[in-house]
């Protein structure tokens, strides 16, 4: 098996290595009204493994993919609609820089503050901008009882039981916007986090609303603490 189960509709990918201790994977969220795959996953076109793409064509394919930012581009989304033939979705924001990588795969719907596009039903999109200039998480309530957030890489464990948080200045992060961000994210309640990038092989994590809003809280006076350095 490539995918691994960490919730009664939930799927992780295979690690994908992006740096040197740092590896991504996506998720398939399966649904009724059609499955949702969040983020990218991460292996270049030549590379597809078609064993993964079988996985989830059994557990029903994709309807939708959602980037939560432009790192997430990749040849693999070109292999996921040709197998499935799925929609696209990203931040209004990350828009022309997600086309760029794509090579003219093109966005089929983009998510901005009042979108009441019907695919994003019962995914509940935020803005948390800081990390990127058009960063967005996901929050989905499960039927089976529990709440799922989606972080990117505004905010990412560790196999040590740390965790870490990046301004990418580069493409347009700035680290008002990731406190800003941090602090909304910090009066969410869920039940699992599951990031985008992360450093090691853990790659979800489960703390207690008190646990959150302290890791929280530690990262923003690390984050301070970089941005006065």
């Amino acid at each position: 098996m490539n995918l691994t189960q960490i919730a009664p509709d939930l799927w992780a990918t295979p690690h994908y290595p992006v740096a040197e201790i740092a590896n991504t994977r996506a998720y398939l969220l399966t649904r009724p009204q059609g499955n949702v795959l969040i983020y990218g996953l991460g292996f270049q076109r030549a590379e597809a493994d078609e064993s993964v793409l079988d996985e989830i064509e059994a557990l029903g394919g994709v309807q939708l993919q959602i980037l939560s930012h432009g790192d997430e581009a990749s040849p693999s989304l070109e292999a996921v609609r040709e197998r499935f033939g799925s929609r696209l979705a990203c931040s209004a924001v990350e828009l022309n820089q997600i086309n760029d990588y794509a090579e003219g795969l093109g966005i089929d719907l983009t998510w901005e503050p009042g979108s009441s596009e019907d695919a994003f039903d019962g995914l509940e999109i935020m803005e948390t901008p800081g990390h990127t200039k058009g960063s967005i998480s996901v929050r989905y309530e499960s039927p089976h009882g529990q709440a799922y957030l989606f972080t990117g890489d505004t905010i990412v464990p560790k196999d040590d039981g740390g965790w870490v948080v990046n301004v990418a200045e580069q493409q347009g992060g700035t680290a008002v916007d990731l406190e800003r961000s941090l602090l909304a994210l910090r009066e969410l309640s869920f039940d699992l986090l599951a990031s985008s990038a992360y450093v090691g092989e853990t790659s979800t994590a489960a703390p207690s609303q008190e646990e959150w809003q302290a890791i929280v809280d530690h990262r923003i006076g690390r984050l301070r603490e970089w941005a006065t350095a």
